[in-house]
């Protein structure tokens, strides 16, 4: 019984051993080789590589919620309204800086 326990523990330990490397992207020691083998052979060449790339954007694309276009002019005024009001206070803090700076200097 003892063992048994021994042995599931051990195999819980590897089992999160495995998540762990997976999540942080470390290849398991002893399958390094094996890892590094089936990395280059999924590689391909550049064209290849490029076009499941591609392929896979567009995958991400169809999935994406786009905005309605309400939702997108609504939110575009909102942008070109505070950057104008920014920048109208940028400019007044300007002017009032240089005409302090004006009067100390003369």
């Amino acid at each position: 019984m003892a063992k048994k326990n021994k042995k599931q523990n051990f195999d819980k330990a590897a089992a999160l051993e495995r998540k762990l490397n997976k999540m942080t992207k470390r290849p398991d020691k002893r399958k390094k080789a094996q890892v590094s083998k089936a990395a280059a052979a999924s590689q391909g060449n550049l064209w290849d590589r490029a076009m499941r790339f591609l392929r896979e954007v567009v995958q991400e694309l169809k999935r994406v919620t786009w905005p309605s276009r309400k939702q997108t002019l609504s939110t575009t005024g909102i942008v070109i309204a505070l950057v104008i009001l920014v920048s109208v206070f940028l400019g007044m803090v300007d002017f009032v800086l240089s005409r302090l700076i004006r009067l100390l200097i003369s």
